[in-house]
């Protein structure tokens, strides 16, 4: 990202911030690489395992070393997989943290912003070009994240330890709404730290509301889209009733995995929106 070819209050932020989004870049490129090399790891192991006539599923006499191994480090990347996709969930947790903080409420905290207010940077200008800088690295990076996920994600179900597309820590790297909570991380974070302007408490807002939403709407998350009533076949449904009755179990076949992805983007989206017009209002209404 160099500098030169930014402009105004955005070339300011960029400047202010760059070493936070170096690292935050190094950080993404890490996991887009380890995930593929575990991928192609557990295809390595797979291949070695087959080259010496052993089976998982009929382990014969002088087999079991070579079974127990393979079947442990494949295990090793589903973890890492899912830790991976634990830190990638709490991006907007982070976000959220970074605009109202050191973004937006440190500025209010020491006064700064009157500098750029001063010269010819209207407010609602300042907060936009404050507020593109972190949405413009979310939609320049996570989507092609999110589709290197899901690819390899993919390339696990043909293995002893599959990821489940409903996987909680998962669920969220593998589709839009990933997108969408790292937007509403950020406009949650802005109107806390406007309304707090006060570093640290700002980010303990942002944290604890974007926490809020992501637990609610985590919660509802089954009832987002139809469920099917019956016994799932197979094991890629994601079954969320232990109950057997006269209908059997309430699921979500992995056909409703994009419907569920969709309208649950469409809420964070319309959530990012209206915080977003309401942190405006508020900075209009509080500074003319």
């Amino acid at each position: 990202m160099t500098l030169p070819v930014l402009r105004g209050p955005v070339r300011v932020t960029v400047g202010l911030h760059r070493h936070v989004l170096w690292i935050s870049l190094a950080l993404v490129l890490f996991a887009a690489i380890a995930l593929p090399a575990g991928r192609w790891y557990v295809q390595s192991l797979t291949e070695d395992l087959a080259a010496t006539g052993c089976k998982v599923e009929n382990t014969v006499s002088g087999c079991g070393i070579q079974v127990r191994g393979f079947l442990s480090r494949s295990l090793y990347f589903q973890k890492m997989f899912h830790f991976v996709a634990f830190a990638v969930s709490a991006l907007p947790l982070l976000l959220g943290a970074f605009v109202a903080g050191p973004l937006i409420g440190r500025e209010f905290e020491s006064g700064t912003y009157r500098l750029q207010w001063t010269q010819s940077v209207s407010p609602a200008r300042w907060l936009a070009a404050k507020l593109a800088v972190p949405a413009a690295a979310v939609l320049l990076v996570l989507p092609a994240f999110v589709l290197l996920a899901s690819w390899i994600r993919r390339g696990t179900l043909d293995t002893w330890y599959p990821t489940q597309w409903y996987d909680l820590p998962v669920y969220g790297v593998i589709g839009p709404v990933g997108v969408g909570y790292a937007l509403l991380g950020i406009a949650v974070g802005a109107l806390a730290g406007l309304l707090i302007g006060r570093t640290v408490p700002a980010m303990a807002a942002a944290v604890t509301a974007t926490g809020i939403i992501w637990a609610v709407v985590s919660l509802f998350r089954s009832r987002l889209w139809p469920a099917l009533d019956g016994t799932p076949r197979g094991w890629d449904n994601w079954r969320f009733s232990d109950s057997v009755d006269r209908i059997g179990f309430r699921y979500h076949p992995e056909s409703h995995f994009w419907p569920l992805q969709l309208v649950e983007s469409a809420i964070l989206l319309t959530l990012a929106a209206a915080v977003i017009s309401a942190a405006f209002a508020l900075l209009r209404r509080r500074h003319r």
